[in-house]
């Protein structure tokens, strides 16, 4: 969805407050992901053509919240760190020649949306139930880009796996506005604007 230079990484960096690896889903004060729903859709098409392609990528299974425990957070923190850093971040029209195509990551360069469909699908066959991970449409507050991240359901809150940082964050300390996020039903939310 974006490209982000070296400095507008940075940027975004001293944006977010600082989370120790490990200790990321212990912070207090989370809680669930819940913004006034707008109204209920279908699929982004892009996402519709990657399932298409990938429909068991797309089917959500098992429980829709994860109790959290320190071996889902290991893994959670294990599965965001590698995929972060074995994938190169490159825009789908520096990539491809189009302006947004969803898919995993080809020849280990991809997008926002690409890095957070490898990592549930990694984390699936980890045996992590995909229900309890989600696709998610963002704006960033203060830089204005759209981005895509993994958001995952546990009974400690709704936890934000990004490409941009290897920590995992509460999805209100992150600086977001939530536009669209996929439901285990395969249907989509868009939240209303705030």
């Amino acid at each position: 969805m974006f490209t982000l230079t070296a400095l507008t990484r940075a940027a975004f960096i001293g944006f977010v407050p600082a989370c120790w690896a490990g200790a990321c889903l212990a912070q207090s004060g989370c809680s669930a992901l819940e913004i006034e729903i707008l109204r209920v859709e279908a699929p982004p098409s892009q996402y519709a053509s990657f399932c298409e392609l990938h429909p068991g990528d797309c089917v959500l299974r098992g429980d829709a919240v994860l109790p959290s425990s320190p071996g889902l957070r290991a893994l959670l923190n294990e599965v965001n760190s590698a995929v972060n850093s074995e994938i190169e971040l490159v825009s789908d029209p520096d990539r491809l020649g189009v302006e947004e195509d969803w898919d995993f990551p080809q020849d280990c360069r991809g997008d926002c949306e690409d890095f957070a469909l490898e990592k549930r699908h990694r984390l699936v066959a980890n045996g992590v139930p995909s229900a309890a991970m989600t696709m998610a449409i963002v704006h960033h507050e203060r830089l204005l880009f759209p981005h895509a991240v993994l958001l995952v359901e546990t009974d400690t809150g709704t936890w934000v796996l990004d490409n941009l940082r290897d920590d995992i964050l509460c999805w209100d300390a992150v600086p977001y506005r939530y536009e669209r996020r996929e439901q285990p039903s395969g249907q989509w939310v868009r939240f209303d604007p705030f």
